[in-house]
């Protein structure tokens, strides 16, 4: 069966959910809320009463915990019950082969089968060379994989607008499911956008959804049918658009 969000709009745009034994790569600029869509998925699955494991390499582990738990994400009390492991990654202590050995020891000692890496950015500042960087994570996303894992892994792109977005380095075709996360402009306001771009272990939405960040969380609502040109940044409305 696969895996829930929590967010029925989510699983609906994603087929049912994220199968187990497979990767998801989230992109999307800055402030998109990459984050807060891995950690949905941690949440879920400690509520399932699974165990999880995040590996956080772009954000102080104290900032995390607050600026979370003020959007309803309480994983303080998920550490403290045993059932969720929070690793602060420093790149400039650890090297690219200790790091997959931590993660590999983490998930097995702990059987986590939701594994959250955030972000791939920050496993690149270890590894300047991008060919080096895509054989260490495939091969890593390949024993989670084997173990049953779900892996959530995060990549933030330059840029906030159109064309000008760019991946440090291009590894969609490693994950099995591609979540895109975007920004566009609409009615004189910025707003988000999340569409799923692959998905190779089932079918998916293939639509635009808009969702917001509030402080009670992500809130993703209907397919996005009255704007074309979401994805470059600035649509074009087709229709009567009602607010989320």
């Amino acid at each position: 069966m696969p895996l829930t969000s929590g967010i029925s709009e989510v699983d609906t745009l994603l087929g049912g959910g994220i199968h187990t034994g497979s990767s998801t790569l989230i992109l999307g600029p800055a402030g998109t809320g990459k984050s807060l869509f891995s950690i949905q998925y941690v949440c879920a699955a400690v509520a399932r009463g699974e165990r999880a494991a995040m590996f956080i390499f772009d954000e102080e582990l104290g900032l995390l915990l607050d600026r979370t738990r003020v959007m309803g994400f309480d994983l303080e009390a998920k550490r403290g019950s045993g059932q969720l492991v929070i690793e602060q990654i420093d790149a400039a202590e650890l090297s690219p082969g200790e790091f997959a050995h931590k993660v590999r020891s983490v998930v097995d000692d702990l059987q986590a089968k939701t594994v959250v890496i955030d972000s791939l950015n920050g496993y690149q500042a270890a590894m300047p060379e991008g060919g080096a960087l895509i054989l260490h994570i495939h091969e890593l996303l390949q024993y989670l994989n084997r173990q049953g894992a779900a892996t959530f892994v995060t990549v933030a792109q330059h840029g906030l607008l159109g064309d000008n977005i760019r991946a440090p380095v291009d590894v969609t075709y490693l994950a099995d499911t591609v979540i895109l996360l975007r920004y566009f402009e609409a009615m004189g306001q910025m707003r988000r956008a999340i569409s799923v771009m692959k998905k190779r272990t089932g079918p998916h939405e293939d639509t635009i959804r808009e969702y917001s960040i509030r402080n009670g969380g992500l809130r993703v609502g209907e397919p996005l049918r009255e704007f074309q040109g979401v994805l470059r940044g600035i649509p074009t409305l087709v229709g009567e658009k009602t607010a989320l």
